[in-house]
């Protein structure tokens, strides 16, 4: 592998920032799918050298952590002689590519949303932002609880899994079929519904940036969802993927459970006022997916009126951006 001796276990990173505390300045919590779906907390069980996209002679100045690179990585990188492999020859030192873009876009975020790119379950989790994220996890540079319901809602995970490829029983989550296409709520749509029906004040339809009451909601209920989810996950000691295995069985009736559903299906409701369709009643209950798989979610009828309803909308916001150029 081109990026195993970069990683590290945890009591050699320990040793190593003991040894010499700037050596945290190109250290890092390395954060995999497994992590994310297995750990409670989504703790990372490793951690990574990374120089960022430091020429040689600035990660010369950590000689402990080079030394480790120049041993474990530059004899492998050394005999790469692929058309794609010249970049990971030159700058052996550095771990993979330093997704610049994406780290400007985290920066200033108190905290991050994560996915596995590959999972059976759709679940999505924050965690903080100064990991190194696997190739494996999908990053969402959103830090609020609006956006966290909508990306866990059954909305996006309809309109996901119409889009996504399959890996095996899997699904893959694709950044540019599952995200990049799907077609977020207008803000500025429901302030003028808001404001049409008087429910929003003249001071308050002009503040800067104040989010609709249908959009607080669902942060709101996002919140109490992710919290609950949480605090659920601390008390059985479960990751999000055997959670998520009670969530599914109708034959589990705890108390805990059957209220993260309930908060699921409001959660759910909720996103679907902030694109105006509260006339779509989801019916969430336990039904078998496209693979035959007992799931608490909407049910068939409604998850297709919803396809249907994000192809429209999707067409309606390509019309519109093509009209403004």
């Amino acid at each position: 592998m081109r990026g195993i001796g970069f990683v590290l276990e945890p009591e050699e990173a320990e040793e190593l920032l003991a040894r010499d505390p700037r050596n945290a300045d190109c250290l890092f919590p390395y954060l995999n799918g497994e992590d994310l779906n297995s750990d409670p907390e989504q703790q990372p069980s490793r951690w990574v050298i990374c120089f960022h996209d430091w020429p040689l002679e600035e990660a010369e100045e950590y000689p402990d952590l080079l030394a480790i690179v120049e041993e474990r990585v530059w004899p492998d990188r050394a005999r790469l002689a692929g058309p794609g492999d010249k970049r990971n020859r030159e700058y052996w030192w550095q771990f993979g590519a330093y997704r610049a873009g994406m780290r400007q876009a985290i920066a200033p975020l108190r905290r991050v949303l994560v996915r596995s790119r590959v999972s059976e379950l759709h679940s999505i989790a924050f965690v903080p932002p100064g990991y190194v994220y696997n190739e494996q996890l999908i990053v969402f540079a959103f830090d609020d609880d609006y956006h966290f319901a909508l990306l866990q809602s059954a909305v996006h995970e309809t309109w996901l899994r119409k889009q996504a490829s399959s890996l095996r029983t899997d699904v893959r989550y694709t950044p540019t079929d599952c995200f990049d296409t799907f077609p977020f709520p207008s803000l500025e749509y429901q302030r003028a519904g808001e404001r049409e029906s008087g429910r929003v004040g003249e001071q308050e339809s002009k503040r800067a940036g104040e989010w609709p009451e249908a959009f607080r909601r669902a942060a709101q209920l996002g919140a109490e969802y992710h919290e609950h989810r949480r605090q659920v996950m601390r008390t059985r000691w479960l990751g999000l993927t055997k959670t998520y295995n009670l969530f599914h069985n109708p034959a589990v009736g705890d108390a805990d459970i059957v209220r993260l559903r309930e908060l699921h299906a409001a959660m759910d409701n909720a996103i679907l006022a902030c694109y105006g369709w509260e006339d779509l009643a989801l019916r969430h209950d336990f039904y078998p997916n496209d693979r035959g798989q007992i799931r608490f979610m909407p049910c068939a009828e409604a998850r297709r009126e919803l396809i249907f309803r994000l192809m429209e909308l999707n067409e309606q916001i390509a019309r519109e951006e093509s009209q403004h150029g």
